[in-house]
Order: C-alpha cells, then sequence, then structure tokens
C-alpha cells in the first residue's frame, strides 16, 4: 500500500531541446521523494500543464494545493505563480475527467 502524497515543488528548467521537471513529493507519513522527468516540450507553460495532468494520474498524489513552480533563468530560480496556477488548473481537469470516465 503506498502512502496518500502531495506534490510541494516543481523545479522547471531548459535542458538538451526539452523541459526538465523536478518534482519533490511529500508523503503522508513525512518522507520526501524527488523524481525527474525529462518532458517532450519546448516552453514553461506547456511543461506545467503537462506536469499537471501527469500528477493527477497517479493515485497516490492526491493534492496539489501548498504546490510552489519555480523556475530556471540562468543561475536563478523564481517563483511562477501563473505556472503553479496552469499546474492546478490541469490537475484539477484531469482528476474531474478522470471521475467522468469512472
Amino acid at each position: 500500500m503506498r502512502f496518500r502524497a502531495a506534490l510541494e515543488q516543481v523545479f522547471l528548467a531548459r535542458r538538451s531541446g526539452s523541459v526538465e521537471a523536478r518534482l519533490v513529493v511529500e508523503r503522508e507519513s513525512g518522507a520526501r521523494e524527488r523524481e525527474t522527468l525529462l518532458l517532450p516540450v519546448t516552453d514553461f507553460a506547456a511543461a506545467a500543464a503537462l506536469v499537471g495532468r501527469t500528477v493527477a494520474r497517479r493515485e497516490d498524489v492526491t493534492s496539489v494545493s501548498r504546490c510552489r513552480l519555480r523556475v530556471a533563468r540562468g543561475s536563478a530560480l523564481e517563483d511562477d505563480t501563473a505556472l503553479r496556477d496552469a499546474l492546478r488548473a490541469a490537475y484539477r481537469a484531469e482528476r474531474s475527467r478522470q471521475e467522468a470516465q469512472a
């Protein structure tokens, strides 16, 4: 049995013609897991939406409400609330679609 988890942080960076997403997922037990996804997109908006849909398809991740999204620009990481909101919207839309199919 897998514990429920929440998506806590997402870091987006451009890598070799695509976008790399580093996820920090916090388990109900308090354990944190880090995952890296190489996304087949070139812009951050598409990447945020894809991460939202991908995470929504996971049974263990039950929340993205506290998620913080940061984008690597040069050597700095910047919070991006618009992309965070896009990720959350994609997550909610995918979950709604799944529930409608069930």
